[in-house]
């Protein structure tokens, strides 16, 4: 996956589709969006998401929003709670 198109300095909420359906919505509050994702493609510690990026990997899109670090957090409970993606831990 190619995230050199995403601004090296840009931080906020990301999210990884498959089609229409959200597999996983996340923050980049502490390192850049781009970093963030290379993270998951090399190695997720989430076990679900892991094995969407193993199947679909090159097939998965990528949306993201660059949002105030203050504003992170509510950003990414909004669009979990909105989206409902696969694989993200359901006690947020």
């Amino acid at each position: 996956m190619e995230f050199s198109k995403i601004p090296a300095d840009a931080y906020g909420v990301y999210g990884i589709w498959f089609r229409r359906r959200c597999i996983y919505i996340g923050k980049a509050k502490s390192q850049p969006i781009a970093k963030r994702l290379e993270q998951h493609w090399n190695g997720t510690h989430n076990p679900d998401l892991a094995d969407w990026i193993s199947a679909k990997g090159p097939l998965l899109n990528v949306s993201y929003a660059i949002t105030h670090k203050q504003a992170i957090d509510n950003f990414e409970r909004r669009h979990i709670k909105r989206f409902q993606p696969l694989t993200n831990k359901k006690d947020l």
